[in-house]
């Protein structure tokens, strides 16, 4: 009896053993609201039964945490096998040669699927270390009422946004044009008028060696919103207001004019306020030409040190799924990055439709090692020029002195 209880004993633990004698992965996914966990959770079950032999152990975090988090993951050698972030984070994880090129991963016919441009935009030193996952433009939202109501029109060009905004703030009890001046993506709403005069940051896209904010067509740009904010045509405070602070006051109809992404679409409607609203282009230079506009590319990487590349690769692949980025990506307001995906019908919703149409105008940020650095200088010398502290001349200057020494 206690030989075939022995027997039994060691037959069901080498069962047990073979059950989970395949290959585990760890996937890293920060979280986009509240579609983003459940819809992995259905890919993750989906593969693990076209797969059994792969485990995928997935977790989702914070957006606000994240570059914290793989940071320390990083240090630790505790990465994930895949990890999803932001494209601007891609050169400093590149100098630290904790990722693997997917060129040599992924077939032509699969990279076929994405726009040439969306590639192109990813790559470091001409590698493919970021496949995009998703991406977004940004839209002008115009509160039609607020512009009726001081004769002001839909501007289609800088000149056109200053009026408007000039008119509103004089006119009703709102503020004309929101700016923001904090916290995450502020120093993004500065390239909106940076860009459109001609400007820009590094003098290159990709690992640029020398800033261009001294030049005559970023003073000029920081010019253009001093002058808008001492006039009083923006919020009052514009350096103590985040990028939810503007949409806040959106929709409370405080606020006519703002830039910001299709998230604010949905809530108004969601949340029943009661504005007559249009998502329209980025002003230009001049009506005859749309304007640039932001566009954001976040990518899934493979970790170099990830001891099952193969299996890591053959989930990424599956996840390209047209029927999965409509799960999860139209219900976090973001748009597809694979041209079969653009199809399906989740996408065809009005928000999402205005910022397919700013995609063709879409410019995207520069990208640099040391991209953090050099985002804060930028964000200190625009909370300096918003708070009257430093005139556009001044902020500019010095922001390009400062960005050269820590871009060498």
């Amino acid at each position: 009896m206690k030989k075939n209880f022995i027997t039994s004993l060691v037959a069901v633990c080498a069962a047990t053993s073979l059950a989970y004698a395949g290959t585990s992965i760890r996937v890293s996914v920060p979280s986009y609201g509240d579609s983003t966990k459940p819809a992995f959770e259905r890919i993750v079950a989906d593969f693990e039964k076209a797969n059994p032999d792969i485990k995928v152990n997935l977790e989702v975090g914070s957006w606000s945490a994240w570059q914290q988090k793989l940071q320390t993951d990083f240090f630790s050698g505790g990465n994930a096998d895949l990890i999803y972030s932001t494209r601007g984070w891609v050169p400093t994880y590149v100098a630290g040669d904790k990722l693997e090129p997917l060129d040599g991963h992924l077939s032509a016919d699969f990279l076929a699927q994405f726009p040439k441009s969306l590639i192109e935009a990813a790559k470091v030193n001409g590698k493919l270390y970021a496949l995009p996952s998703v991406t977004s433009a940004r839209n002008l939202y115009v509160n039609l009422d607020l512009l009726k109501k001081a004769g002001a029109k839909v501007p289609k060009t800088w000149d056109e946004l200053k009026e408007a905004a000039k008119l509103v703030s004089e006119k009703t009890d709102a503020a004309g044009f929101g700016i923001q001046g904090k916290e995450v993506e502020m120093e993004k709403y500065f390239y909106y008028i940076l860009w459109n005069m001609g400007g820009s940051v590094l003098d290159k896209v990709v690992d640029g060696t020398k800033s261009m904010l001294d030049a005559p067509e970023a003073i000029k740009a920081a010019k253009f919103y001093d002058t808008m904010i001492k006039k009083g045509y923006t919020q009052k405070n514009v350096a103590s207001y985040n990028r939810e602070d503007l949409q806040e006051l959106f929709k409370q109809g405080k606020l006519a004019m703002m830039i910001t992404h299709g998230v604010l679409a949905e809530q108004i409607q969601k949340e029943g306020h009661k504005i007559d609203f249009i998502q329209t282009d980025v002003p230009g230079m001049s009506a005859d030409k749309k304007g640039v506009t932001l566009g954001v590319i976040d990518a899934v990487h493979l970790s170099k040190n990830s001891k099952n590349k193969e299996a890591a690769v053959k989930f990424l692949k599956f996840t390209f799924q047209p029927k999965y980025q409509a799960d999860w990506i139209a219900k976090a307001n973001l748009l597809p990055v694979t041209i079969e995906a653009g199809k399906a019908k989740e996408f065809q919703a009005k928000h999402l439709q205005a910022m397919i149409s700013a995609v063709p105008n879409a410019r995207f940020t520069f990208i640099h090692k040391k991209s953090t650095k050099i985002i804060d200088i930028m964000k200190n010398e625009l909370q300096a020029l918003y708070s009257g502290k430093k005139t556009a001349e001044e902020a500019m200057k010095s922001a390009a002195k400062k960005i050269n020494r820590a871009a060498r």
